[in-house]
Parts: C-alpha cells; sequence; structure tokens
C-alpha cells in the first residue's frame, strides 16, 4: 500500500532558513510555507490539511505565540502537535511557550536533522504515522477505536 506524505506547515519569515528546511524536510514530508502567522491562519481557516505546525516565535503580523494560541483554541486543529522555534535562549521564552500549547520548543540556531527528528518523534506520540492511507478511510489518527468499560 502506498502513503502519502505527512503534511507540515512551517511558519517561518527567514527565508534563507525557510530555503534549509526545504531541503531537509521536503522528501520526507510535504511541506507548506507561511511567512508570517496572519497567512499561516488565512490557510488553517480555508481548510488548509496539515498534520504538524512548525512556527517561529517571531513571525510579523501574527506572531507565533498568539498563532499558538488560536491553534489551540480551534475546534479543527486543537491536536495539532506544534513545535516552536525560538532565537531567545531565554528558559522563560520557552516556558512561556510550552505553557501556551506548544508541545516542544527549539532554540535558534538548530542542526535541521535534530529538527526533522524531533518532528518524528512527536508524530510517533500523537500516533501519526509518517504517512497516511491513501485509500478513502479517514487519516490513521482520526480513526475510531473501540474502548472497554
Amino acid at each position: 500500500m502506498k502513503f502519502p506524505k505527512v503534511n507540515l506547515l512551517i511558519i517561518e519569515s527567514n527565508r534563507f532558513l525557510v530555503r534549509i528546511l526545504l531541503e531537509t524536510l521536503a522528501d520526507e514530508f510535504n511541506v507548506i510555507v507561511a511567512s508570517n502567522g496572519n497567512e499561516a491562519m488565512n490557510l488553517l481557516e480555508k481548510g488548509l490539511s496539515t498534520d504538524f505546525i512548525v512556527t517561529d516565535l517571531k513571525v510579523p503580523k501574527v506572531d507565533g505565540l498568539e498563532l499558538i494560541q488560536l491553534v489551540r483554541k480551534s475546534s479543527r486543529y486543537h491536536s495539532l502537535p506544534i513545535l516552536a522555534l525560538s532565537g531567545s535562549e531565554d528558559s522563560n521564552t520557552r516556558i512561556r511557550c510550552l505553557e501556551n500549547g506548544a508541545d516542544d520548543c527549539m532554540t535558534k540556531p538548530f542542526n535541521p536533522l535534530e529538527l526533522q527528528a524531533k518532528i518524528r518523534a512527536m508524530l510517533r506520540r500523537v500516533s501519526i504515522p509518517f504517512s497516511r492511507p491513501v485509500v478513502g478511510a479517514a487519516p490513521y489518527y482520526a480513526q475510531a477505536v473501540p474502548v472497554r468499560a
């Protein structure tokens, strides 16, 4: 059975970093890039199919922290894994980020291969396989699982 790639939404305004992330991640994931939080929210509100969000905290218009809070309030996207990127080495920034809904936070500069490994690990933890069935079934993570009382 052939599986499509997991969809990543990356919110990053630094074009150089975007190029590096595309080179690192595009073979394994479908990468959608937004240059600011407002653009990302517009994509999500239009029903973008995404499985994972990577956002820089310092992007224009709607910053990464506000974007995380908006995604967590969304009925459709609230459970998506979110990894935040921060240019600050201050632990208070990372703590605030995690307390507001990010699942993990990485400090810039970072090794893009480490980011790739963190994405894989987070997808494993939330039961989103690296690829989903193509057939018309619901995505793996959305399928009902019988619960015994």
